[in-house]
């Protein structure tokens, strides 16, 4: 039996449903009044509404920052389940679709996160299988049920626990809205439940650009600063990761490179070869590199970044980076895939 969950936003009831149970009704504070729909076709949140700022599993076994991982992108967070019969593969199948009708450029700078409200069956790897069907590019999060609880009290969204002692086939009750949060990690948009492909697409994009035209407002000329020269990615070796070198230059103020994303991987980490002793050299993840002016090289031995699941890359192949700087803001480049000893 679905039930409706009640979502109050900017004083209109607005319908959540899950896939069983009763929810309950979320409003924000009073003092918040509706919001203009400018481009949009879906509800504007308010900009109070947060990313929430924990700490999970991602679908790799990995430690998933929420906050710090959606810093520089529009983020899709939804709250369910694998063993959802209904809601949960529709919206992922939305979200797919809308993913599908971006550019190359506008899909690096959009994620997908999938939180289970059912974390003693949603494992890493159930996540990860699941998704897979979908998109390899959407991130699936599990941990703690109070962690994860406390994400969706943070985002105003309603889960409730497995039965106790649950075994079987049972369901899970929570939210079906998307929550859509900007680059800076204010909320921006909610998708309701089949709000369809082409509509989540529509606002996405106008939302990315934006996003774009209000980075790129305060600090004028600033990306005209940075220029990326001899980017390459290596071809994958193993299907777990791959090597990409490029060189930065930079003309104007001091700068920080604080991540990089590509559609064709499912992470992109930045790591530095450093000398460890006795014991030679040792590989090193940094999550953030001073740019100053003046050339910053990534290049073998040295700093370079790691594409992490590369997807498919074939030699010649052009591969779409987004370089996130806290100064300049996004930077778009294209790397060439080459042979292991190109």
């Amino acid at each position: 039996m679905r039930a409706i969950i009640a979502l109050g936003l900017a004083g209109v009831l607005l319908g959540a449903a899950a896939c069983s149970g009763t929810g309950g009704s979320q409003a924000p504070a009073a003092a918040e009044r509706p919001l203009s729909k400018g481009p949009y076709k879906s509800t504007p949140l308010p900009a109070s509404y947060k990313i929430p700022d924990v700490r999970l599993t991602d679908q790799n076994g990995r430690p998933y920052d929420l906050a710090a991982q959606a810093r520089g992108k529009v983020t899709m967070l939804f709250f369910g389940y694998t063993h959802c019969p209904d809601i949960c593969p529709t919206t992922m199948a939305d979200a797919a679709g809308a993913m599908s009708l971006l550019s190359p450029a506008e899909k690096a700078r959009t994620r997908v996160l999938f939180v289970t409200a059912d974390p003693a069956r949603d494992k890493p790897g159930t996540l990860k299988d699941f998704l897979g069907r979908f998109d390899p590019s959407f991130v699936g999060l599990t941990g703690p049920y109070a962690e994860i609880k406390k994400a969706a009290a943070d985002a105003r969204t309603s889960i409730s626990p497995p039965p106790a002692n649950a075994k079987g086939n049972y369901v899970v009750s929570h939210g079906s809205n998307v929550m859509v949060y900007g680059p800076d990690g204010s909320g921006a948009l909610m998708f309701p439940y089949q709000f369809g492909s082409a509509d989540m697409a529509h606002d996405l994009k106008a939302l990315l650009s934006a996003s774009a035209a209000s980075s790129a407002a305060p600090s004028a000329g600033t990306s005209e600063s940075i220029k990326v020269s001899g980017a390459q990615v290596r071809v994958p070796s193993s299907p777990d990761v791959t090597a990409g070198y490029m060189t930065i230059t930079n003309t104007g103020e001091p700068d920080t490179l604080t991540g990089v994303d590509s559609p064709t991987a499912a992470t992109v980490e930045m790591h530095r070869m450093s000398m460890n002793g006795a014991n030679g050299m040792k590989m090193e993840q940094v999550k953030a590199v001073p740019v100053g002016k003046g050339t910053v090289e990534f290049a073998k031995g040295s700093l370079h970044l790691m594409l992490m699941k590369p997807r498919d890359l074939k030699i010649g192949q052009d591969v779409p980076l987004t370089l996130h700087f806290a100064r300049a803001g996004d930077v778009a480049v294209t790397a060439k895939v080459v042979a292991v000893n190109g």
